[in-house]
């Protein structure tokens, strides 16, 4: 058996996840469908942000995905003919619709949206005025950029709904109005990011890279001030180079991105290590540079044993001294 490590503080957010709808197993209309079957769902619906990423729309506007046999095989772990047959229970249900583009090149399959036969929808209501003014305007975008046989319900701009749901415990769907239910099994599909040029993109960098200066600089201050650095050359002379990179070393581990830190063998999530490095003072670092000299044992890694001492420093300073004082006191020393 495999020996997997356990979770610790927020780690279980740190995964990414396969969203599978639930009225997969809760709707009448796919009991019939395999386990295999739904999770496939699940990873297609995983794989239209990747479309949407790269703009994979048709001429109509319509999100499509390319998913062949061979990953499928590769994803659920199944042969051949168990991944064709999974993909045909999902077209035969009418979840995707597969588009052949011929002999040697990819097929696209467009995945639809789920609605619970409970949920009716209806579009608003509009003045006929409106009404007309609309078709309009519809008709002479139609006739310069598309075919005038494109449906309406086609365009690249998906338009929003009205839904009403008929039960109040109903669990599928998420309240967000009162008058506008809309289903939460619907993907949002959102449009590209809009572009920006490369000189606008220089500004931002230089910003965000004086912003960062700005922010290393205070976090260098704030560490200096809070250890008493002056104070701390002047009491350890000799040790000079020890201090400004034990002082680096703090300033290093607060800018970090590190999700955590191993601490005698344990992990600590970085919020917890970083709370007690902001809480160090002089007494802690003198006291790891006391214990530093007393020292005989070999250190392989200086970095983690560094961490490690100046996060136990504050735990662990008051009874080593106390310690100390019952030793002498035992010894007659004073």
């Amino acid at each position: 058996m495999a020996d997997f490590e356990y979770f610790y503080g927020q780690e279980a957010d740190l995964f990414s996840f396969i969203r599978v709808p639930k009225l997969l197993f809760t709707d009448d209309r796919f009991k019939d469908l395999t386990s295999d079957a739904k999770i496939l769902y699940g990873l297609l619906l995983d794989r239209m942000s990747l479309s949407v990423e790269h703009e994979w729309f048709d001429k109509y506007g319509r999100v499509y995905i390319v998913f062949t046999i061979a990953e499928i095989v590769k994803t659920l772990g199944c042969a051949n003919t168990k991944a064709c047959n999974t993909l045909k229970q999902l077209s035969d249900v009418g979840l995707i619709e597969k588009n052949n583009k011929g002999q040697g090149k990819a097929q696209l399959i467009y995945v639809k949206k789920i609605l619970s036969n409970e949920v009716k929808c209806k579009r608003p209501k509009a003045s006929a005025q409106n009404e007309n003014s609309g078709n309009e305007n519809y008709e002479n975008k139609n006739s310069q950029n598309r075919s005038p046989e494109i449906p309406e319900s086609r365009t690249q701009e998906f338009q929003k709904t009205e839904c009403i749901n008929t039960e109040n415990n109903n669990t599928d769907f998420i309240n967000t109005e009162k008058e506008n239910l809309i289903s939460s099994n619907l993907i949002k599909i959102y449009p590209p990011k809009r572009q920006v040029s490369p000189r606008q993109e220089t500004i931002r960098n230089d910003e965000k890279r004086k912003e960062d200066i700005d922010f290393i600089d205070k976090c260098i201050i704030t560490v200096h001030d809070n250890i008493d650095i002056n104070t701390l050359c002047e009491r350890y002379p000799y040790d000079f180079n020890l201090i400004n990179q034990i002082a680096d070393l703090m300033v290093d581990v607060l800018m970090e991105k590190s999700e955590y830190y191993t601490i005698g063998g344990a992990r600590k999530p970085s919020e917890v290590v970083k709370k007690q490095f902001y809480n160090l003072r002089y007494e802690h670092i003198a006291y790891v540079i006391d214990s530093l000299k007393r020292n005989t044992t070999d250190i392989r890694n200086v970095r983690q044993y560094l961490i490690a001492a100046l996060y136990n420093a504050p735990l662990t300073i008051e009874a080593h001294y106390g310690s100390q004082v019952q030793h002498d006191m035992a010894r007659g020393l004073f």
